[in-house]
């Protein structure tokens, strides 16, 4: 799901599609992939061709893909923490705190 989101995100094999780049990231990323979390978080929170900017959901996947490791995501959402209102923040928090993957079988 990562590859194939970055393939279109790129225009690997075919053209380039950020917004189903997005869709497929995501999905990688709901699974548990740290490095489709952070690149969401990216994507969400600067936007791009077909995706608007959501900084509380950008927040968000931070949060998760700090939470399992990554130093550049707890960077990000430490910057991105002083530049949210109280509330999208708190929200943020609360998302990403319920966040769990559910371990294969």
């Amino acid at each position: 799901m990562h590859a194939y989101g970055m393939s279109l995100f790129d225009g690997v094999g075919g053209p380039r599609d950020r917004s189903e780049a997005l869709t497929w990231m995501l999905r990688a990323a709901e699974r548990g992939l740290v490095d489709s979390q952070y690149n969401v978080a990216r994507l969400l929170e600067t936007g791009d061709e077909g995706i608007g900017p959501n900084p509380t959901q950008a927040l968000k996947w931070y949060m998760v893909a700090a939470r399992a490791g990554d130093d550049d995501a707890r960077a990000a959402a430490e910057r991105l923490q002083t530049a949210l209102p109280a509330g999208e923040r708190e929200r943020a928090q609360a998302e990403a705190a319920r966040f769990a993957v559910e371990p294969l079988a």
